[in-house]
């Protein structure tokens, strides 16, 4: 019953586009570059609040240095999440989380909720610096079990193209802390995607 509960919760998000909508519902205080949440040990049940120092507001600005389109701000994006995870996993402790869910237990480790909650975080964040051009961050997007090709239901941070509307997932789930998240089209990602080892 609980399983189901969470599913219906998690899926209850696919139709939003405001990334607040996700936050409102899951009582989680909504991002600024001042301070922001930072979610861990499964579902959001500890939320650690955080902030970035001017010099790492600049190293991340850094990474959209070369930003001409959008296949490469996505890949900047990608590099620049990769950052956050590093530098907010030592302000945390959380810099050990390991990929996927249940794999290695405790309060420092994350699962598909806290990654995305987490990534839609740090896009916000960039989106406030003023980095994206080509981009926007969407409200977090929910797969069911049935077609996730795993055992639960799956969530990932959403952005959209500007120009042409097109949805992507950025899914920091699949890999260790600071590691680059994956960037492919929703579309693709609903239909149960996940990387070639």
């Amino acid at each position: 019953m609980k399983a189901l509960l969470l599913t219906i919760c998690l899926l209850g998000c696919v139709g939003a586009t405001n990334p607040k909508i996700s936050y409102e519902r899951q009582n989680v205080p909504y991002p600024s570059i001042e301070s922001f949440p930072h979610c861990r040990s499964y579902g959001c049940k500890k939320i650690d609040t955080v902030m970035l120092t001017p010099e790492e507001q600049k190293t991340v600005s850094l990474y959209f240095q070369t930003n001409e389109n959008a296949k490469m701000e996505r890949e900047n994006i990608r590099h620049a999440v990769s950052y956050f995870e590093n530098i907010i996993g030592n302000k945390t402790g959380t810099s050990a989380d390991i990929a996927g869910t249940y794999v290695k237990m405790g309060h420092m480790q994350h699962d598909c909720i806290d990654e995305s909650t987490n990534t839609t975080t740090y896009l916000i964040l960039m989106n406030q610096m003023d980095l994206l051009k080509f981009h926007t961050p969407n409200a977090l997007t929910s797969r069911a079990p049935i077609l996730s090709g795993r055992l639960g239901p799956h969530r990932t941070a959403v952005i959209v193209e500007n120009n042409s509307g097109t949805k992507y997932a950025v899914d920091s789930w699949f890999h260790d802390n600071g590691l680059k998240p994956e960037i492919i089209e929703l579309s693709t990602w609903r239909w149960g995607w996940h990387p070639q080892k």
